[in-house]
């Protein structure tokens, strides 16, 4: 199912034109168009085992950030963690010197950022040998 949701009538009203100018540039009528829109209801966090799901597959990051963000909702919320998962899925093609170049700009703790720093450049010997 692909939905978008909304939270008042104004970001309803928002959808309901976005979804009009998708179909029209598709050519094809608003009923045609596969989204729904639909309100926000209670929001629940996945079980902490499926938070930051690429973060899992490199189980020292994960570990390090788990020392900022204790448990999985914090993890879960925390945009540090959300900017490294994208990167470990799919953000620059997992290029670990493209990264550490960037790590400075991340704005974390020195401690933290060291910490990423040491086991991203564990993660390139790992990868060149």
């Amino acid at each position: 199912m692909n939905a978008v949701f909304y939270h008042d009538d104004s970001q309803k009203l928002l959808a309901e034109k976005s979804r009009a100018q998708a179909a029209k540039s598709r050519g094809i009528s608003v009923e045609e168009v596969q989204t729904n829109l639909l309100p926000v209801g209670t929001f629940t966090y996945a079980e902490e085992y499926h938070q930051k799901y690429y973060l899992t597959r490199y189980r020292e990051i994960r570990n390090i950030l788990l020392q900022s963000y204790p448990d999985g909702k914090s993890l879960a919320d925390s945009s540090v963690a959300t900017r490294m998962n994208a990167y470990l899925g799919t953000g620059m093609k997992k290029n670990w010197k493209s990264f550490l170049t960037e790590l400075p700009k991340f704005g974390f703790e020195k401690d933290l950022e060291n910490a990423l720093e040491a086991a991203v450049k564990r993660q390139i010997a790992a990868e060149d040998e």
